[in-house]
């Protein structure tokens, strides 16, 4: 399998209105956003109307494509870096420190198993620790995310520690922690 990845900067404001009626304005984000569907809405029953969101206008994606052997490319993983701030977000680091979000990642099944969840995390978090001007908001490095119990394993592995004090919740009928990671800028 042969694959690459896309980046996107932020698009400014216009994803969260999508209309799935007019051509695409954004290839890339509606590439990662076929995968996102398919991984949250059809495999883990997410709400779709909770997909795409505000977030969406403001955050970096990164796509990963895979070929196969007729020399087609699709979209087969997705995730994006959230900048702060996070106003008024319930889960803030005890320091109180502005931190990026990683999110919505996704990778279809097919293709789990290859280390892509672990590619695109890496690359987000090398492209943040690399342009700490452009992720702003007087970012130092902290990075959050709420990740889904039973990949709680794969972030540690990246470095990732779990805040107890954060406990368990629900996100769409899944439960979640959350993990935070400081980056050296």
């Amino acid at each position: 399998m042969d694959s690459f990845t896309c980046f996107m900067q932020p698009p400014a404001q216009g994803i969260a209105r999508l209309n799935s009626n007019k051509q695409p304005q954004y290839p890339i984000f509606n590439d990662g956003l076929q995968v996102r569907m398919t991984v949250f809405v059809d495999e883990q029953n997410c709400d779709p109307e909770n997909e795409v969101d505000a977030d969406d206008d403001r955050s970096w994606h990164w796509v990963v494509y895979a070929g196969d052997a007729d020399g087609r490319c699709k979209a087969v993983g997705v995730v994006r870096l959230v900048p702060p701030p996070h106003g008024g977000h319930q889960h803030q680091h005890e320091s109180g420190k502005p931190f990026v979000k990683i999110g919505r990642l996704a990778v279809l099944p097919t293709y789990r198993g290859k280390g892509l969840a672990r590619r695109l995390v890496e690359m987000a978090l090398e492209w943040a620790a690399g342009h700490k001007m452009d992720v702003g908001g007087g970012w130092e490095g902290l990075v959050l995310i709420h990740a889904q119990t039973d990949v709680e394993a794969m972030y540690a592995r990246l470095g990732f520690e779990t805040d107890k004090s954060l406990g368990q919740w629900d996100e769409e009928g899944i439960l979640h922690v959350g993990m935070w990671k400081i980056l050296e800028l």
